[in-house]
């Protein structure tokens, strides 16, 4: 899009996806809580939003291309404690370094379109996992508690991953980058969002007892917890919310 002067500006609540964002033209700002508003490098990885809120800045002319990583994509992909990326937007050549960074920005940069960019992604990550070892126990139980919209329960994910406890719980921070139950809860408010963006008339005391809050006051407290905001604040800009599917 084409902004020229304007500004557009919206917030965005905590939520525990990872996201690899290629600005193609003029870089967005970022401003976390209360501080400045600093431009994103122009490949950089957002992180998990775990107790911050962030509110991105665009104005000029506006390109990107963004990827919506599975719950330990990353992890599977280069190897990164994804728990260092908690609340952190750092330059992709931080976390893939700067060869396989530059690949990436060049392939992109050098497709003439949409469809041509995701098949040069799609080619730049199967090289990127060659040799890499498929699928665990972790992988599996995360993509199942966004199928369940967080309502998995741990204790039978723990059962069939063959993991202790313990374990599990370690193994999930360093691939999903923060605590089973944690990841549960913003998967489900994440949900609550998508449900009233796409029905806005829609009570919140429909979507909070379909998605198993125990009551009203249970989806205000984390409401707050994850956006600083009471349900009724959740108008405008809050409205830029995503999630991948299972």
């Amino acid at each position: 899009m084409e902004l020229g002067r304007a500004t557009l500006t919206w917030a965005i609540a905590a939520r525990p996806h990872q996201i690899l964002n290629i600005n193609l033209a003029e870089p967005f700002r970022v401003r976390i809580n209360c501080g400045e508003a600093n431009p994103a490098p122009d490949i950089s990885v957002a992180g998990p939003l775990t107790d911050r809120r962030a509110y991105v800045s665009l104005s000029g002319s506006i390109h990107a291309f963004h990827i919506l990583f599975q719950p330990t994509g990353l992890n599977r992909l280069v190897g990164v404690n994804v728990r260092s990326l908690v609340n952190q937007n750092p330059a992709v050549s931080d976390v893939l370094g700067p060869k396989s960074a530059a690949a990436l920005g060049d392939a992109v940069r050098m497709a003439p379109d949409f469809d041509q960019r995701v098949a040069a992604v799609e080619r730049w990550i199967g090289t990127m996992l060659e040799g890499r070892d498929s699928d665990c126990p972790i992988d599996l139980a995360s993509r199942q508690m966004i199928a369940a919209r967080g309502a998995a329960r741990i204790e039978d994910l723990v059962a069939e991953s063959g993991f202790s406890a313990s374990q599990f719980a370690r193994r999930f921070e360093m691939r999903v980058g923060m605590a089973p139950k944690l990841f549960a809860r913003m998967i489900r408010f994440d949900r609550a969002l998508i449900a009233r963006r796409e029905a806005p008339n829609r009570p919140w005391t429909d979507i909070v007892h379909e998605l198993g809050y125990f009551d009203q006051a249970h989806f205000i407290r984390e409401c707050h917890a994850f956006t600083g905001l009471p349900p009724s604040g959740l108008v405008g800009d809050w409205n830029n919310v995503f999630c991948p599917d299972g």
